[in-house]
């Protein structure tokens, strides 16, 4: 037999085989690629949905803040001193705004899956008896990440904090959530009343295997750590002492636009 053909004879399985894990290769990627499309696509229904649901109740709210206002105004006429008016009426317009979270928090944000995302941590925190504190200064322009990316970021670091704060027997269980433009970056800070952790402790939180049962982190913080690596950013995990009270900081930090 000629070597050409014998060396042919012999390449040709190889050269089979070779395809068919190429093949199986783009199929796998494909396949990954899709359902992450359609784990996006869900994500951003959810949260628009939530949207919509806020934007609904706050319209229904419309008629009974009119009636508010006209108890404010009534005031002018029941309450002779000028002190005890001024009172009164700052009285009633922090308990307003305390029941009216829904409509300061679609007043403060422009992004719509940003809003349904955060309502939805709300609601479920409140079921938990956990309040959540937020501030959002931050327009449309310095989100410069994708809506999905900083869902996913604030989805492992709320989630955690859900989880340490359900566990614990603190009295006070507060989840507190900024999104600062500090315009060479952009800040993202989750924070919960916790026990102080020592930084040997901290070390531990994102890697690989780390269980946050009875300690209340872990869950995603090595993936949330990829993220931020691929993002060029930074995580400072720290304990902030406030009075008695310490809160568990986690603070990603993203490049700005600039």
């Amino acid at each position: 037999m000629d070597w050409t053909v014998a060396l042919t004879l012999k390449i040709l399985p190889a050269l089979g085989c070779l395809s068919v894990f190429l093949l199986l290769l783009v199929l796998y990627n494909w396949q990954k690629s899709r359902a992450e499309a359609e784990r996006k696509i869900r994500i951003s229904g959810l949260y628009y949905e939530a949207y919509d649901e806020l934007l609904t109740l706050v319209r229904e709210r419309q008629h009974d803040m009119n009636n508010h206002i006209s108890a404010i105004m009534g005031m002018l006429y029941t309450i002779d001193n000028y002190e005890e008016l001024v009172s009164a009426q700052r009285r009633y317009l922090c308990e307003v705004m305390e029941n009216n979270e829904e409509a300061r928090l679609l007043l403060s944000i422009e992004n719509p899956i940003l809003v349904g995302f955060i309502y939805r941590k709300i609601q479920n925190a409140r079921l938990c008896g956990i309040r959540v504190e937020y501030k959002i200064a931050a327009g449309e322009g310095a989100l410069h990440i994708s809506d999905y990316t900083l869902v996913e970021i604030l989805g492992i670091l709320f989630d955690n904090a859900m989880e340490a704060l359900t566990e614990s027997n603190l009295e006070e269980k507060v989840i507190r959530l900024d999104i600062v433009d500090e315009r060479i970056r952009l800040r993202v800070c989750v924070a919960n009343t916790s026990r102080e952790f020592a930084p040997q402790e901290m070390a531990q939180f994102f890697q690989k295997g780390y269980s946050s049962k009875g300690k209340g982190h872990g869950i995603g913080l090595k993936k949330l750590k990829k993220i931020v690596l691929d993002l060029k950013g930074d995580i400072v995990v720290s304990n902030n002492k406030e009075g008695d009270v310490n809160f568990l900081e986690f603070n990603v930090f993203l490049p700005g636009k600039g």
